[in-house]
């Protein structure tokens, strides 16, 4: 029994490899739902729309949306194409693996061939097999070279698309000026704004300060209250202090009254003498004013003798050099007489 199944193992195992060599392994193209990007309309994508919408309702500058717009048909591009690329390549794939799928079947003719087979054929054979080798490494480098022209062609494209995309001069001016005058209206109306939130914020502080201010007076009215109404407490405590206090009040008036009546004949005696003091002081004014003429009268006296001496002294002086000149004159005249008559002798 443990033979046979041995036996029968063996057979499924040697059927299980002859199935195994009639279905060869080989790469198979995956199967991808791509969408073709090729034939969409750029606006009526979501994001288009989506960036409209914002556009409409304020939440993005035109700018803004144009740049992005830009960047996404950029980007819809190279997924365009490398999309196609990716359909190349399976494509080339499938055409792969159909030539794999021949030359394993060339390749089993070539093993089933009998051994007694004649040596030129087998030369034959190894020749086609070569010049087949090199045939599909020189399709595999045409491909090669294919894929990499369609690349570069597909780069050269999109350069060609971002050189269109770039504006002209005229264009870039325009552009330029409606920025500049949308800038400038965004700077008026930024400035505005500005404006505005200082003069809210300015009434706002004025309004606080108005409030604390309020507040203040509010804690001291309050205050004040409380206050009041102690006094009234302490007031309606004491009336018969109040009594005993007018009381007092009224002797003191009655002894002021009575000091003031005092006082009242003080200051009559006061201006008595102070009038007695006035009339003495008028008195001695006339006197004064009296002694002060006689003294102008002394001092302008005084100023006539001393011009009187000072012409006297004048005098004295020129008697004296007149005296000098003549007492000179004549010692000069009796030193001359006196060497006259010595020259004589």
């Amino acid at each position: 029994m443990e033979d046979s199944t041995t036996d029968t193992e063996k057979e499924e195992e040697e059927e299980k490899g002859e199935k195994d060599q009639k279905d060869p392994i080989y790469a198979v193209a995956p199967t991808i739902n791509i969408q073709d990007e090729r034939f969409i309309d750029l606006s009526t994508t979501p994001a288009f729309i989506c960036l409209n919408e914002l556009h409409a309702v304020g939440k993005l500058p035109g700018t803004r949306v144009a740049e992005l717009k830009a960047k996404y048909t950029l980007l819809h591009d190279t997924v365009r194409s490398t999309q196609e690329s990716e359909v190349q390549l399976l494509q080339n794939a499938k055409c792969f693996t159909e030539q794999i799928q021949q030359q394993q079947f060339h390749l089993q003719q070539a093993d089933n061939f009998p051994e007694a087979f004649s040596t030129e054929v087998s030369k034959m054979r190894e020749q086609l097999l070569k010049y087949q080798n090199e045939y599909d490494a020189v399709k595999e480098r045409e491909f090669h070279n294919q894929y990499r022209l369609n690349s570069l062609m597909e780069e050269k494209s999109l350069i060609i698309k971002e050189f269109e995309k770039i504006p002209k001069p005229g264009e870039m001016e325009k552009k330029m000026r409606i920025l500049k005058e949308s800038t400038e209206e965004l700077r008026k109306e930024i400035m505005q704004k500005k404006i505005e939130i200082k003069n809210l914020r300015e009434d706002l502080t004025s309004k606080q300060k108005q409030l604390l201010k309020e507040q203040k007076e509010l804690e001291e009215l309050l205050e004040h209250k409380v206050n009041l109404k102690d006094e009234v407490v302490h007031h309606q405590t004491i009336p018969v202090q109040i009594g005993k206090e007018t009381e007092k009040t009224t002797r003191k008036k009655v002894e002021m009254e009575k000091k003031k009546v005092v006082l009242e004949s003080v200051l009559k005696e006061l201006n008595d003498s102070l009038r007695k003091v006035e009339t003495k002081i008028h008195a001695l004014i006339e006197e004064k004013e009296d002694v002060m003429k006689e003294v102008e009268g002394k001092r302008a006296l005084l100023e006539v003798k001393e011009r009187e001496y000072n012409q006297l002294v004048k005098l004295l002086e020129l008697t004296r050099e007149n005296e000098a000149t003549s007492l000179t004159e004549r010692l000069v005249c009796v030193c001359l007489s006196s060497k006259f008559s010595s020259i004589c002798i």
